[in-house]
């Protein structure tokens, strides 16, 4: 891929299957990547659904839950009556949901032993 890159610009099919396979790494970076890609293949219109689709996956592969809602709901906009774009939007909101939980009640913890160990020093 970066030798096409080089080179000149890669087709935009390379760039998707580059991009899909860069999405499965279990490195940051490479997610990181691919988001970029895939970004980039939305903005030109080339298999919007299946780039939507992929970049809500690694959206929430790597934390990224506002990205990945509002690419759900780009996708829910172009096909409303699509099962998997509803399924995929109510994973991305219970995602997002569940994980703001668990850092809300993380920080409500810390925030008691922090005034606790504060009280004691009294």
């Amino acid at each position: 891929y970066n030798q096409q890159v080089a080179k000149e610009e890669p087709s935009p099919k390379f760039q998707w299957e580059f991009a899909c396979t860069l999405a499965c790494s279990p490195r940051y970076a490479d997610v990181r990547e691919a988001v970029e890609l895939l970004e980039e293949l939305v903005e030109v219109g080339f298999r919007r659904v299946d780039c939507l689709h992929h970049l809500i996956l690694a959206n929430l592969k790597i934390g990224q839950y506002a990205k990945a809602k509002d690419n759900a709901d780009v996708w829910l906009h172009l096909e409303p009556d699509n099962g998997v774009a509803r399924m995929m939007y109510s994973v991305v909101v219970e995602r997002a949901s569940h994980d703001g939980w668990i850092a809300w009640c993380g920080f409500a913890l810390l925030a008691t032993g922090l005034i606790t160990a504060w009280l004691r020093r009294k």
